[in-house]
């Protein structure tokens, strides 16, 4: 029946939620959706992703909330699809 070592600092273990790393966005097509929520009056930007032109389209002609088109994520910043832009300005 000996006694127990004290803990070192280093030695406990940490509390609460860890560190999350920030998203690396891979070279594909981008959509923000604007999404408005009734129960709190509160409008939040949602970020996202799809491989193939087709996939947004299907997403952009579905979608009941407001569809901002930002282009293909190349790694440094957006293009424009010109096919994508004039899906766009035809639904309008």
């Amino acid at each position: 029946m000996g006694r127990k070592k004290k803990e070192k600092p280093e030695d406990k273990k940490k509390m609460g939620r860890p560190p999350t790393k920030p998203v690396v966005k891979r070279p594909a097509y981008y959509v923000t959706v604007k999404v408005s929520n009734s129960m709190n009056y509160q409008n939040t930007n949602v970020l996202i992703s799809k491989d193939t032109i087709p996939e947004i389209k299907q997403l952009i002609a579905r979608s009941p909330q407001k569809v901002d088109f930002l282009g293909f994520w190349t790694g440094k910043s957006y293009q424009s699809v010109p096919e994508i832009d004039e899906f766009i300005k035809s639904r309008k």
